[in-house]
């Protein structure tokens, strides 16, 4: 498993943080990427700010607290419509959609609380270095190109730029920049 990881998983993703007007790439980890930044095929969605993922579980918390007290009340129904098959079925009914929306509503719960939980750790992993939560991914050959030109923050290898689509040194290929 881990050997898988180390040559599936890229070792770090790129991204640009913050609001200053400087064109600035950052390294993150998978840890301290969070709720991360938009990508290119990605819709800017609220739910991935902290803000909008909050509120959707805020608005979950209502009915997946509420929902499974519906099962009781459709069993019941079942109960007490017993000899009347039509009144039975519309109790089978009720139970039915209590539980879906039991299970709905808690793992769109759950799941919201679980990604405010990553995001909140992965504020505390990027705080210590300084790094601004991702705003827009970026792809591996705009982020070579990025430390490519501010040398010394990242060595330029295949295993930091796995997807990055031309050749490093060593590579058939490869094409030395000209100086100067």
């Amino acid at each position: 498993m881990e050997e898988y990881v180390r040559k599936h998983v890229p070792k770090y993703r790129y991204g640009t943080g913050g609001w200053n007007k400087e064109y600035v790439v950052y390294a993150y980890t998978q840890e301290e990427w969070g709720l991360g930044g938009h990508s290119a095929t990605e819709s800017s969605n609220m739910a991935n700010s902290v803000i909008g993922q909050s509120l959707v579980a805020l608005i979950m918390t209502v009915p997946a607290v509420v929902a499974p007290f519906g099962i009781p009340f459709g069993i019941l129904t079942v109960i007490m419509s017993f000899p009347d098959l039509g009144d039975m079925g519309m109790g089978v009914v009720l139970t039915l959609f209590f539980a879906f929306l039991t299970l709905i509503c808690t793992g769109g719960w759950l799941a919201s609380t679980a990604i405010l939980r990553k995001e909140w750790r992965a504020r505390k992993l990027r705080k210590p270095k300084g790094l601004p939560k991702p705003m827009y991914e970026v792809t591996d050959d705009k982020a070579r190109r990025w430390f490519e030109k501010n040398p010394g923050i990242l060595d330029i290898t295949r295993e930091n730029f796995p997807y990055s689509t031309y050749p490093f040194p060593g590579e058939p290929g490869f094409v030395a920049p000209k100086e100067g």
